[in-house]
């Protein structure tokens, strides 16, 4: 992560791999080269509604599962909700125990591709 005039930025590169599509609902796997639980790259899952203009990514860590909803507002912002469930010994078991949750609002870097929150 780099700081630069107290706003932190940092770099994350993904590849979505689209494995069906139907009634306007793109998903499939995705992989991205740095983890925010653990600091090596993990696969999850992904969905994404184009009419809502919500993508939801699920990562399995080893300790926890992240669900990361990300509503795109506008072309310049977006709302973005995490939730870390403790991963359950069962693989078919509902998650349930809430281990850390986050919401915020991240706004583009006026001339740029990127986010701020």
């Amino acid at each position: 992560m780099m700081e630069n005039q107290g706003l932190k930025k940092s770099f994350t590169n993904l590849v979505f791999i689209p494995e069906r599509s139907e009634n306007n609902v793109l998903s499939g796997m995705y992989l991205r080269d740095f983890a925010y639980e653990e600091r090596r790259p993990v696969p999850g899952s992904f969905k994404f509604n184009a009419e809502e203009r919500k993508l939801i990514l699920k990562t399995e860590y080893t300790k926890v599962v992240s669900v990361d909803s990300i509503q795109l507002a506008n072309s310049d912002t977006r709302i973005r909700q995490i939730i870390n469930y403790k991963r359950p010994e069962d693989p078919d078991e509902e998650l349930s125990n809430v281990m850390l949750a986050g919401f915020g609002v991240e706004t583009r870097v006026q001339g740029g591709n990127r986010f701020v929150d």
